[in-house]
């Protein structure tokens, strides 16, 4: 059995094809599902078909304008709170394959796969091609990280392109060859340009180029320099771009704890949070179990070659310790190290016995976390797509108005189906209120009665208004808007379920309504608060181009199931 597998291990096409056709299968769940749905999926979603229109324009005289048209028109981007180097690897994807969710989840295995190989090449070069094959194995088999791949989320690219960077600095910590100080710069940036919380890598260069005795050589050499001064550049505008537009990022990051809802950073809960996220989240009880045997084998052994994923581990629970926001998604990075670990015993049994049952014990592990994977049912909502494909059929306005809690999935819905772009969609969290991410943070309140929904309506020339039956931002503005709609001055035109198995979007329907009193178009301009950003925006309405669109809504009311 153990030559069987050892020439398994060492056919590399075989070893890493296996695990890029597992990573294939369960990232790629449900594929052709737009229904598959998650908060923050939509506004990447956006961000790509965004980045695709805006290369197809290539606006460069106008860039802030564009941008800022395109917000007030489609109100669910997220760049400038999020970089954009994921977003545009999403574009390529839709404008090869269209404007849809199972092209910019391919976009997604884009990513894994080439990260996968980095670390499979990282720990091979370390260890053994064997660890390498079952710490990948484990990875891409763990339940939290799998789910990530079922919408259009930036975990899986951010933690690929932290793996390759990781493989190109360690290839330059053994060979000092300044290619390979040259691809780490340029790794580096790409990876803070897809999440900016990734320059906290810099600290687990430092230490380890410290740690190795090579940090003087490192500063004393020219291509370091020049290295330095590469993620310099790169990084200077994301830096200029997150201290213009991330005043919640700033927050989420170097804010008081206090304003964040979280404890102190020096109390004892605080430095058991992340802890919390690798039991609870990260890792089933049997990979901790693993991994804590292949680290206290390493200690035993005195193994100098571990001190990477160590370190790599102690480097991101310091970091994300000290920052504010605590959600497990943000120290994920020491996740690879982990798995390495639980694969480690393998390089320290020696007699054939021992490894064949640890072997055993990885194989049962990762065919656990598949099933766990595979049992773990996907959050979903329906509707949203066919109420915009009603919208786009039936108004003759060129704007429409949507008020509910899933207001990105309908504005992209929106976007997709209407290649010519000839809507503004309009939001009720942007005109009646506005809030940063969610309606407890930053709130304020525009609109105080319906004499003010009723004037917003005829400003801006809305004929249809699509609602989610159950308002649940516990706002009231929101709920008058629900009680205006019941009386004689609205018709009731179509109401679609909502299957969902995300809880504010259970027991809901889409209701669709004609506005009696819609008229042309009398604001010249739209104003939009944006405290994510810190920012507030004006642009101009354009002339309406929905005019000719669409056939008049039959007064019957329609139920479309």
């Amino acid at each position: 059995m153990t030559s069987a597998l050892d020439m398994f291990y060492q056919r590399r096409w075989l070893a890493f094809g296996t695990l890029a056709i597992l990573t294939a299968l369960l990232l790629l769940r449900e594929l052709g599902n737009p229904a598959l749905g998650y908060p923050d999926a939509d506004r990447l979603l956006m961000d790509g078909v965004f980045l695709l229109d805006f290369l197809r324009a290539l606006p460069f005289d106008r860039v802030i304008e564009f941008t800022k048209a395109y917000y007030a028109q489609y109100p669910a981007l997220s760049i400038g709170y999020r970089p954009p180097f994921f977003p545009f690897i999403e574009a390529l994807f839709n404008a090869v394959f269209g404007i849809n969710t199972w092209s910019s989840r391919l976009a997604i295995l884009a990513f894994a796969l080439p990260g996968l190989a980095a670390w499979y090449a990282l720990v091979a070069r370390i260890y053994t091609r064997e660890v390498a094959f079952w710490a990948c194995a484990l990875l891409i088999t763990t339940p939290f990280l799998v789910q990530w791949g079922w919408y259009t989320m930036g975990e899986i690219p951010l933690l690929a392109m932290a793996m390759m960077t990781l493989y190109f600095f360690y290839r330059y910590s053994e060979t000092q060859a300044a290619k390979y100080i040259y691809l780490t710069a340029i790794f580096f940036c790409l990876t803070a340009w897809t999440k900016q919380t990734a320059v906290y890598l810099a600290a687990f260069f430092f230490f380890y180029l410290l740690y190795r005795r090579q940090l003087l050589s490192f500063l004393r050499s020219r291509e370091s320099w020049i290295a330095i001064a590469i993620a310099a550049l790169l990084l200077l505008p994301l830096a200029a771009i997150t201290l213009w537009l991330g005043d919640l990022n700033v927050q989420q990051s170097v804010g008081s704890t206090e304003a964040s809802g979280t404890p102190s950073r020096l109390s004892v809960a605080n430095w058991l949070a992340h802890w919390h996220s690798l039991t609870a989240y990260h890792f089933n009880w049997p990979t901790l179990a693993l991994s804590a045997v292949g680290l206290l084998l390493a200690l035993y052994k005195r193994d100098d070659r571990a001190v990477f994923f160590a370190l790599l581990i102690l480097v991101t629970y310091l970091f994300f310790s000290l920052l504010a926001g605590k959600n497990p998604r943000y120290p994920f990075f020491w996740m690879p190290a982990f798995t390495v670990f639980a694969a480690l015993a393998l390089v320290y049994f020696k007699q054939p016995l021992a490894r064949v049952l640890w072997t055993i014990a990885l194989l049962a592990v990762v065919s656990f976390n598949v099933y766990e994977s595979w049992r773990k049912q996907p959050q979903y909502a329906t509707g949203y797509d066919t109420a915009a494909r009603f919208v786009l059929e039936h108004s003759k306005s060129p704007t429409v108005f949507f008020d509910g809690y899933n207001n990105g999935y309908f504005t992209y819905f929106m976007r997709a189906a209407d290649p010519a772009q000839t809507m503004y969609v309009l939001r009720g969290d942007k005109l009646l209120t506005s809030s940063a991410i969610n309606n407890s943070i930053w709130l304020e309140v525009h609109a105080r009665d319906e004499a003010d929904i009723e004037r917003m309506l005829k400003e801006y020339g809305i004929e249809l208004v699509v609602l989610e039956s159950r308002d649940v931002s516990g706002i009231p503005i929101h709920q008058k808007l629900r009680t205006l709609v019941t009386g004689d001055r609205f018709e009731l035109l179509a109401r679609i379920p909502v299957e969902s198995n995300r809880e504010p979007l259970q027991a809901q329907t889409l209701d669709i309504y004609r506005y009696r009193h819609a008229q042309a178009m009398t604001a010249s301009h739209l104003t939009l608060k944006l405290p994510v950003v810190g920012q507030t925006i004006q642009v101009p309405m354009r002339a309406a181009t929905g005019s000719a669109r669409g056939t008049q809504p039959s007064s019957n009311q329609a139920v479309i199931p």
